[in-house]
């Protein structure tokens, strides 16, 4: 009896292990946010463009355009970057080790994927902008 009692003990232990260590995984990931401070650094940078901005098109699933003032903005994948251009002009990486990045459209939510190299998936929705007028 008291053989069936400590097999029985051990049992619960060893199956509350897988519980513990996704637990200790959970909490050690939200104790290291700079592995997400540059996925989050561009989240907020984006939505706030998105915010103020008067309109905006889709180039392709990995592009995208907006029009501030007048003045063309342009998030999109450029080798294993995203990189953000204004007027076309200049080269500001806003992430990096990218693999892959898609950007869709579900209204009245656009929805941004992103697979960076280390297998890491992400993904962030914003309400859509206005579209710019004579696009679909």
């Amino acid at each position: 009896m008291e053989s069936i009692f400590s097999i029985l003990i051990i049992t619960v232990i060893m199956s509350l292990f897988p519980l513990m260590y996704h637990w200790f995984s959970a909490v050690d990931r939200s104790l290291s946010p700079e592995e997400d401070y540059e996925w989050n650094i561009f989240l907020i940078q984006l939505r706030d463009e998105l915010s103020t901005t008067d309109s905006f098109r889709s180039g392709s699933h990995e592009r995208i355009y907006l029009l501030k003032n007048r003045v063309s903005i342009k998030y999109e994948r450029y080798s294993l970057n995203i990189r953000r251009q204004v007027e076309d002009k200049g080269h500001e990486v806003v992430l990096q080790n990218v693999r892959r990045f898609e950007i869709r459209e579900e209204d009245p939510m656009l929805t941004i994927y992103v697979e960076f190299l280390d297998g890491t998936k992400e993904e962030a929705r914003f309400l859509m902008p206005p579209r710019e007028e004579g696009t679909t």
